[in-house]
C-alpha cells in the first residue's frame, strides 16, 4: 500500500503543478478518492494529499453518469439506474389512458428516448455486472413495453418482443458493445485498440472468477456466441468536409415506366438505347443477393467478374453496397476513366444522393 501511495501521490503532485502553471485551481474540498479492492476485511487505504489538504476517502463516485463503487459489482449504479426508470415509467403510465391517451407509435417512442436510452447508456461498462442485478432492469423493459403496446400483465415476455419489435436487453447490450468493438477495430489509431484486439492477463482471468474480466476478454465470448469472430472490419478512412462535397450524376432511364404497365421489350429497347447514347463508356453491371444462409455480391465487367462472399448476418442492403465498392476498386486501378455503375438497388442511389 506504500508504494501505491507514493506512486499516486508523485502523479497528483505533477497534476497539481501544472494546474497552478496554467491557472486552474484544484478544490481538495471537492475531491474525493475510491479504493478499488477486493478485499473483504479490514484493511487500509491509502492517503493522498492535494495541496496539503487530505483528500477525502468515499466508497463510490460518479464518473460521467456512471456511479462506481468500490467492488465494481456496479450495484448502486443499477439501483440508481431503476429509480430513475420507475419515475419516468409513470409517466408513460398516465399518457397510456385507454380513453384519451397517446396511440402505440407515440408511446413507443417515448419510451425509447427518455426510458431505454437510459438503460443503453454506459451499458458497455455495467453490462457484465451479476445477472441477478441486471435482471432488476429486465422488469423495467418489460413494462415499459407493456405500457406502450397495452399488452395484458399476463402477456409472454417473448410476445412483447415481437409485438414493440424490440429485442432483449441482453441483446440489446451485445449489439451496443459489438458497435463498439468494430468501431474501434475499424480505427488502427484509437487508444485501446491492441489492448482490446490482445488483451493480456488472460490466465489471470481464467483463474479468478471473480474478477470480471477487461473488456477485450468479455467480448472474445461475445463474438464466438453470435459467430462474427471472422468478421473483417473496412478500416477507418476519414470522410470529404461538407464544404468539399463531391458531385454523383446519375441516370435513370426507367422512372417515368411502372414495372407493372411496361412490357420487357420496353425496358430493353431503352437500355440498348442508352447504351448507344453512351457507347465511349465502359460498363460495371453490380447485384447483391441473399439466401437463407449464404450472402454475396458480384460485379460483372466486360471481359472478366468479380465475386465475394460475405457473412450470413449482412443485408442484401450491405450486399448491393459492397458489390459498388468492388467495382469502385476495380476501377479505381484502371486506366480507363469513363465507366458507368449499373445497379438494381435504388435505396442505395437514393442514400448515396441524400
Amino acid at each position: 500500500m506504500s508504494f501505491i501511495e507514493r506512486q499516486l501521490q508523485t502523479s497528483i503532485t505533477a497534476i497539481t503543478n501544472w494546474c497552478d502553471k496554467n491557472g486552474f485551481v484544484l478544490s481538495a474540498q471537492k475531491t474525493n478518492c475510491v479504493h478499488f479492492c477486493k478485499l473483504r476485511g479490514m484493511h487500509p487505504h491509502p492517503e493522498i494529499f492535494l495541496n496539503g489538504t487530505s483528500i477525502s476517502m468515499v466508497s463510490e463516485a460518479k464518473f460521467l453518469g456512471i456511479i462506481l463503487d468500490e467492488k465494481l459489482s456496479f450495484r448502486p449504479h443499477i439501483l440508481n439506474l431503476k429509480r430513475k426508470c420507475n419515475k419516468t415509467l409513470n409517466l408513460l403510465k398516465i399518457l397510456s389512458n385507454i380513453t384519451w391517451g397517446a396511440d402505440f407509435s407515440s408511446l413507443l417512442k417515448i419510451y425509447k428516448a427518455l426510458v431505454l436510452s437510459k438503460l443503453d447508456y454506459g451499458c458497455t461498462i455495467y453490462g457484465y455486472a451479476r445477472k441477478s442485478l441486471l435482471q432488476t432492469l429486465d422488469t423495467i423493459h418489460h413494462q415499459g413495453l407493456r405500457l406502450s403496446s397495452g399488452a395484458f400483465r399476463t402477456s409472454p415476455v417473448q410476445s412483447l418482443y415481437i409485438i414493440n419489435k424490440e429485442p432483449a436487453l441482453e441483446l440489446r447490450r451485445h449489439k451496443i458493445v459489438l458497435k463498439y468493438l468494430f468501431k474501434i477495430k475499424s480505427n488502427s489509431e484509437h487508444p485501446m485498440h491492441n489492448k482490446i484486439l490482445q488483451p493480456a492477463f488472460g490466465t489471470f482471468y481464467a483463474n479468478k472468477k471473480s474478477y470480471i474480466p477487461s473488456f477485450g476478454h468479455r467480448m472474445r465470448s461475445v463474438i464466438q456466441t453470435l459467430n462474427t469472430q471472422n468478421v473483417e472490419i473496412e478500416p477507418k478512412e476519414d470522410g470529404l468536409p461538407p464544404w468539399r462535397g463531391f458531385n454523383i450524376r446519375t441516370i435513370d432511364e426507367f422512372y417515368k415506366l411502372p414495372k407493372s404497365l411496361t412490357s420487357d421489350n420496353v425496358y430493353r429497347q431503352l437500355f440498348y438505347y442508352h447504351r448507344q447514347q453512351h457507347k465511349d463508356f465502359n460498363s460495371a453491371f453490380t447485384d447483391g443477393s441473399k439466401t437463407a444462409n449464404h450472402v454475396g455480391s458480384a460485379v460483372v465487367f466486360n471481359n472478366f467478374t468479380v465475386t465475394e462472399k460475405l457473412h450470413e448476418y449482412c443485408t442484401v442492403f450491405t450486399a448491393e453496397v459492397y458489390a459498388i465498392l468492388l467495382a469502385l476498386n476495380v476501377i479505381g486501378t484502371s486506366q480507363d476513366k469513363k465507366w458507368i455503375i449499373y445497379t438494381d438497388s435504388k435505396s442505395y442511389v437514393e442514400a448515396l444522393l441524400n
